[in-house]
């Protein structure tokens, strides 16, 4: 059967041998469950090696015919076709790296240790957890997560910004570990949290439920505890913290492919835009930057946005050509 379950999942056994592994399947739940991690792994893999080839367009088709076949194998099993729809849909946006277990252990078949999923500049995506938790992450991001959660705590690492669904398991912790010596914790609930390396803020919103922030080391770690529409930063350079009412919608807007400023300083409003359009500003001029800005967008150009910002706060802006012609990202400098 170890060998028979990557052939099945790429189609390529006799029809004898697809009666013996829809009758092993059929014969336990833990059977379906080594199945489903199998594939997992097997389609994570060959979407590596897709995203590797340089005709882009034949890759995308070739992901795409599999991806039918596996719905048509599978059908009914809604895990599997909301992992297929992660790996093989946003083939140009996120980027899957497995760690493989070195052999055996019990028998088991040797699965993926952990799971890491990234997100492009300027592209958003979604996964499904092994439990059932459903998390966005935003633009640059990455989550990583073991392929199934043991002992008394589910525990995963973010590096970027996510919004989790959390599956609410009352036995079992689930903890975010971020960067800056930071963690969230909480039951089930939903919640957002940005937390860039590069950055030394680390901001949580919790929109439900209740979540406990940690940060600090040792004896001088700390607990706060935050209640459904607050938003906790964290600033890891002075090592306190703040605590602020919020409606969410901000802060959450970006996973529904929006951008909602509710009295947002203009400076922070200029951050998000580089998150959502993969642009990088050069303030000339700090005119303007702290004043507040209300409006929603969801498919404007930024060019258009940034006709608001200037009207508004009289700011001016203008493209910056960049001399390294492999620069990915557009320079907008306000002056």
């Amino acid at each position: 059967m170890e060998s028979l379950l990557p052939r099945y999942c790429d189609g390529k056994v006799t029809d004898e041998e697809r009666r013996q592994v829809e009758e092993w399947l059929d014969a336990s739940e833990e059977n379906r469950r080594v199945a489903r991690q199998i594939d997992l792994i097997y389609s994570a893999a060959h979407a590596i090696r897709i995203q590797r080839d340089i005709d882009t367009e034949k890759a995308l088709d070739k992901a795409r015919g599999k991806m039918i076949v596996r719905r048509r194998k599978w059908q009914g099993w809604e895990w599997m076709q909301r992992a297929a729809a992660i790996l093989f849909l946003p083939l140009l946006i996120t980027t899957l790296l497995l760690q493989f277990a070195d052999g055996t252990d019990s028998g088991e078949l040797a699965v993926a240790q952990r799971m890491e999923v990234k997100t492009a500049p300027g592209m958003t995506t979604s996964v499904v957890l092994p439990d059932g938790t459903k998390v966005y992450l935003n633009s640059e991001s990455t989550l990583t997560y073991p392929v199934r959660f043991e002992g008394e705590a589910r525990e995963v690492s973010l590096s970027g910004e996510a919004y989790f669904e959390v599956e609410k398991m009352p036995q079992k912790r689930f903890i975010v570990s971020t960067s800056h010596r930071s963690q969230v914790e909480v039951l089930g609930t939903h919640f957002n949290v940005e937390a860039y390396a590069d950055e030394p803020d680390v901001t949580t919103t919790l929109v439900e439920g209740k979540v406990n922030f940690l940060f600090g080391e040792g004896q001088a770690r700390k607990r706060v505890s935050l209640e459904p529409r607050q938003k906790l930063v964290y600033c890891s350079d002075k090592n306190d913290i703040s605590l602020q009412a919020t409606s969410c919608l901000a802060e959450t807007a970006w996973k529904d492919g929006k951008i909602i400023f509710d009295n947002t300083p203009l400076r922070q409003g200029l951050r998000l835009l580089e998150k959502r359009y993969n642009v990088e500003f050069v303030i000339r001029n700090n005119r303007g930057l702290d004043d507040p800005f209300t409006g929603t967008f969801t498919n404007q150009r930024i060019e258009r946005i940034l006709q608001y910002f200037q009207i508004s706060s009289k700011i001016r802006w203008r493209y910056i050509d960049s001399p390294d012609i492999a620069d990915e990202k557009s320079r907008i400098e306000i002056y």
